[in-house]
């Protein structure tokens, strides 16, 4: 469907193309990067020792080629592959802030050369300074160094570098020595001759500290002494290194920047904010404020050519692969303005293929979008993994995910728990960490109430309580290396019913996370919700797990039914089951009634005043086992195949089945039921659907575009993805690692593994406390995020540095359990250093020697504006929060207080707490 609203851009017109030489020498049928560079009219290789250094006035084209589900690197060694091995191929394009018009232009030309002489299937990606996207980033592990071209040329002098970027170092050299660089969010380093500073804002991360001490070491300077000067505390250096910092930024023109405020949830890094869509954030696209709502939205346009170029606005929900209909044509997809994709369809001319990115920039331009926003063109059966992940139906993301993690299949034979414990590949591929027969302890929490469930042959759970189950894990081996793959002995499970109750969840979660805390050996947290039960939840039972709805609590939880049974519970006498699943892992029962429809794919269990098992004509062999078994849970049962129902089934089973709701033969869009058991999540609770749908055993649809997520294994998992993530003034902000592996997990950060099915965060050992105190929190806001259309209720896992499980473990191509034991964190590097060279490190609760009140101002660790005038949960342990203002630098207090801390001492407490309550400090 086309809108009318219409927008013209003029295209780039093609120049003829002749091959430059230099491009000549990439084999097209090899696995290889390489870099060149573009200063005016000349094009140079890039040497591999000068992989990561960049100059601001160059433009540079970046080539990768590597296999299927793999990925490249600046280490990438060329490698010749046969002809029939198919490879992806990169090409970037990467601007320096400095780079000329005249170099802009050149390295246009240059890209269309390099694209031809391939033959036209490569991705492009345009890419601007401070704003690469996650694949560019992905190639230099250990960062990269931006040089000013200004300074090329000029004599020997005292340089400055301003370094962030806690995945990815970024060290920019820049054309001055002033002030005006310093920001509280950078490190940085500046390179005297006689020494070597090395200034510490105290906004930094803990990683990017480390990474700028490594990077100072790297510089091959081991002569000259350092000095780490801590933001806020100049006026602690010697008398010696004063001087020599005085010569080049007088202290008394000291101005340090705040921390960036947050304009909306989202800033120019690679992030993922709390509380609003994140789809952009979360592919690792460049971020922007998106306060405007009209801005918020995902747009497609078919692109027409009639001598202007024509872009039609399709009209798009949830945007589909099927948007993408016509292979003669190219369209333009604007992923909320943060980066411009277009898709050349696979039998678009090559014209069209040529002026897409010049079309993606003139899109740009007439939007009056940043002129650094992301430009990436595509081909039709060569899309990048984050092309794919754009849309929710695009099933074919899966299938390629070749990181050595096939998909789930529907039957991976008898499960062995000494198999999976040798494989961690198998273990994470099923998400099985055993066999599921290990010890269970099940606990029901429903309003203030909580109590201890007896053993029964039954597990059943109802609708409007939570439960926590602490498993003990099934260690069927006693080989040391074995032991040590599985990684933990207890998991502690959290699941909440689709009616449970504010006040029942956080009770739940209170004991669950509790319960985790006090584990005295290695474990898990897992915390579930209604149809988001992962495999190894549902393999505990056997693929029996009976939910029931909440109006059933009361009956089957009063005092004098402790010890009931199906078979002898007469008041539970009439209920309808559905059979979800067809295997032990990924099945269970739930109640629903009224059906609206029945489809052939299913099968029910019934109990009137029999027991009847009912499968569908197009139901398997395997569903009609697991719907067996638990027809026999609920007494003798009988088997009625559709088609051979007899009258005593339908006189039986009127007030529920009847032969008008059967779709023979084919499955129903809307086979489901509506029901107050057909759950939402976390986000969703009590939000039931009067209209569910769903197609054979795909859970019902909810409101809010709540997406369900079925345990069936039968359709494939996503790809994996790795984010680190951090805490920003109350906004969770994330950093996506392309191609990841064990050692990208640094012990003093925190990371989201994202399956599809189930989100893990990893808690670093070192990591800060708020992070590892609040786990919880950090996962569901990744989840109210994440792309796929998921709703918020998706399976959460907590998971710690060294008990990580073989489910975790397995998703990564090698694991090592000795990896990151000898951590060394940042006050460590940093006394380290400071026995070869002198620190001005304070210890602390140490103070300047100044008047007597400056003392007890200066003795307190200095925090960020932003930081201090958080909610008091939000401030870190140490703060008083009746006391916030002496936990700001000088520079700070004069800022906001418009005098010196002396000076505000000597005011009347009255006074003083009036300021405070004025700025927020109290």
């Amino acid at each position: 469907m086309e809108l009318t609203k219409e927008t013209e851009v003029r295209p780039d017109s093609i120049p003829d193309l002749k091959v430059d030489a230099t491009f000549r020498k990439v084999p097209k049928n090899a696995i290889s990067f390489a870099i060149w560079k573009i200063d005016e009219d000349r094009l140079e290789a890039v040497a591999r020792p000068q992989y990561g250094t960049f100059y601001d006035n160059c433009a540079y084209i970046i080539y990768a080629a590597n296999l299927v589900g793999h990925y490249a690197s600046q280490e990438t060694i060329t490698r010749e592959q046969k002809p029939n091995v198919p490879l992806e191929r990169y090409i970037h394009y990467w601007l320096g802030s400095q780079v000329s018009e005249q170099n802009r232009s050149n390295v246009v030309h240059k890209i269309q050369e390099l694209d031809t002489y391939l033959g036209n299937v490569a991705s492009i990606y345009r890419e601007s300074q401070h704003h690469e996207s996650a694949r560019f980033l992905s190639y230099f592990k250990n960062g990269y160094d931006v040089l000013s071209g200004s300074l090329l040329n000029a004599p020997k002098q005292t340089r400055l570098f301003q370094l962030y970027g806690r995945k990815w170092l970024r060290a920019i050299e820049l054309a001055t020595v002033d002030w005006t660089h310093f920001n509280s969010d950078y490190i940085m380093v500046l390179l005297m001759d006689a020494m070597t500073f090395v200034w510490i804002g105290r906004s930094s991360a803990g990683i990017e500290r480390r990474s700028a001490l490594a990077w100072v070491q790297r510089q091959q300077r081991k002569d000259v002494p350092l000095c780490v000067v801590d933001d806020g505390y100049e006026q602690s250096m010697s008398v010696e290194q004063k001087e020599l910092w005085n010569k080049v930024l007088p202290l008394q023109h000291r101005m340090v920047y705040q921390a960036r405020q947050s304009g909306g949830d989202y800033d120019s890094s690679n992030c993922c904010g709390n509380g609003i869509n994140g789809i952009n954030g979360i592919n690792g696209l460049n971020g922007s404020s998106k306060s405007d709502a009209n801005a918020n939205k995902f747009r497609i346009y078919k692109c027409n050519q009639r001598g202007r170029l024509h872009l039609d606005q399709l009209d798009v929900g949830m945007p589909s692969k099927d948007d993408l209909s016509d292979a003669n044509g190219v369209y333009l997809l604007d992923n909320f303005g943060q980066s411009i994709w277009l898709w050349v369809g696979a039998q678009a001319t090559q014209a069209d293929a040529l002026t897409a990115m010049g079309n993606g920039r003139a899109f740009v331009k007439k939007k009056k979008y940043p002129n650094t926003t992301l430009v990436v063109r595509v081909l039709e059966g060569r899309e990048p993994v984050e092309f794919k992940r754009l849309f929710g139906n695009w099933l074919s993301v899966w299938q390629d995910n070749t990181r050595g993690h096939k998909p789930v299949s529907t039957k991976f034979g008898k499960l062995d728990a000494v198999l999976l414990g040798e494989r961690p590949k198998m273990a994470a591929d099923t998400q099985l960490v055993d066999d599921g027969r290990g010890e269970r302890i099940i606990y029901r929490i429903c309003g203030d109430e909580m109590e201890q469930l007896p053993p029964a042959k039954a597990t059943v759970f109802t609708t409007n309580a939570s439960y926590v189950v602490n498993y003990t894990v099934q260690c069927a081996t006693v080989v040391p290396a074995d032991l040590a793959s599985v990684g933990i002995k207890s998991i502690i499970y959290q699941w909440n019913g689709s009616e449970a109750s504010a006040e029942t969840i956080a009770k739940a979660d209170s004991y669950a996370m509790a319960s985790f805390e006090s584990l005295k050996e290695p474990g898990m947290f897992v915390q579930l919700y209604e149809f988001d039960e992962t495999p190894h939840f549902l393999q505990m039972f056997e693929g029996k797990l009976i939910i029931m709805r909440g109006q059933r609590s009361e009956l089957l939880h009063s005092n004098n039914n402790l010890n009931w049974d199906f078979k002898t519970n007469i008041m539970l006498e009439t209920f309808l089951l559905k059979i979800y699943g067809d295997a032990s892992y990924n099945a269970k029962a739930v109640e629903e009634h009224p059906l609206s429809s029945i489809s052939s794919k299913d099968c029910y269990a019934i109990k009137t005043n029999h027991v009847w098992v009912w499968c569908g004509q197009s139901s398997t062999g395997d569903a009609r086992e697991m719907a067996k078994a638990v027809g026999a849970l609920l007494g003798e049962s009988s088997l009625v195949l559709e088609g051979k129902e007899s009258k005593e089934f339908w006189q039986s089973v009127a007030m529920y089945f009847n032969q008008s709701l059967v779709i023979n033969g084919q499955s129903c869009s809307s086979s489901t039921t509506s029901s107050s058991s057909s759950g939402a999540g976390s986000m969703c609770n009590g939000s039931n659907n009067s209209n569910g749908n769903g197609t054979g055993n795909i859970s019902p649809t909810l409101s809010n575009n709540c997406y369900l997520n079925t345990t069936m294994p039968s359709k494939p998992r996503p790809p994996v993805q790795l984010f680190l993530v951090w805490w920003e003034q109350r906004h969770l902000r994330c950093e996506e690692i392309l191609g990841f592996e064990q050692r990208d997990l640094s012990g003093d950060c925190t990371y989201i593994l994202d399956t599809g099915t189930l989100a893990y965060v990893w808690l670093g050992e070192h990591a800060v406390s708020q992070e590892r105190e609040r786990y919880t929190t950090v996962a569901q806001s990744y989840v109210q995020n994440a792309p796929f259309g998921r709703r918020a209720a998706t399976a959460l896992a907590v998971v710690r540095q060294h008990a990580e499980p073989n489910v975790f473990k397995g998703f990564f191509e090698t694991w090592d359990n000795e990896l990151g034991k000898g951590f060394v964190t940042y006050e460590q590097m940093r006394q380290k250093l400071a026995t070869i060279a002198p620190s001005n490190g304070l210890k602390e609760g140490s103070a300047l020697i100044l008047n007597n009140n400056q003392k007890d101002f200066d003795g307190h660790k200095k925090y960020p504006l932003p930081v201090l005038v958080q909610e008091m949960d939000m401030l870190p342990p140490e703060i008083n929060p009746l006391r916030r203002e002496v936990h700001l630098t000088h520079d700070d207090f004069v800022s906001v207080f418009k005098m010196s801390f002396y000076e505000f001492d000597e005011l009347p407490k009255w006074k003083k707490q009036e300021l405070k309550k004025l700025y927020k400090l109290f």
